[in-house]
């Protein structure tokens, strides 16, 4: 008998390990945009303007490797991918529940896209 994994996670409507990496940086993201994370997390993000989306700028790494994975360049990446409607919501709790709902219904492909995306 083989047991899928990731079977047992969606029943039990847990992400998977790569998605909820994601999740967990998308959500300081969030809270660093909005003023609810500590000033050092703050600090890392700086704004580009562009109407009333907020859009961080994603600080160029010339080589891949640990510099790319930093929080300060791979956290504006993941923000800037999400929806918009998603970066805008009005709460945390709204923020983690939708986010979890646009994570779930991503593909592998879809997620690997979002990491790796250049802004």
């Amino acid at each position: 008998k083989h047991d899928h994994l990731e079977d047992d996670l969606k029943d039990l409507h847990w992400l998977p390990i790569k998605k909820r990496i994601i999740f967990k940086i998308a959500l300081l993201s969030y809270k660093s945009v909005n003023g609810l994370s500590p000033m050092y997390l703050q600090d890392l993000f700086r704004y580009a303007h562009h109407g009333h989306d907020p859009m961080l700028i994603v600080p160029f790494t010339p080589l891949k490797g640990y510099q790319d994975r930093s929080f300060s360049v791979i956290g504006p990446r993941i923000f800037n991918a999400l929806p918009d409607t998603l970066k805008q919501s009005d709460t945390v709790d709204l923020f983690k529940s939708s986010l979890k709902t646009y994570l779930f219904s991503l593909s592998d492909d879809e997620i690997c896209h979002i990491v790796n995306r250049k802004f």
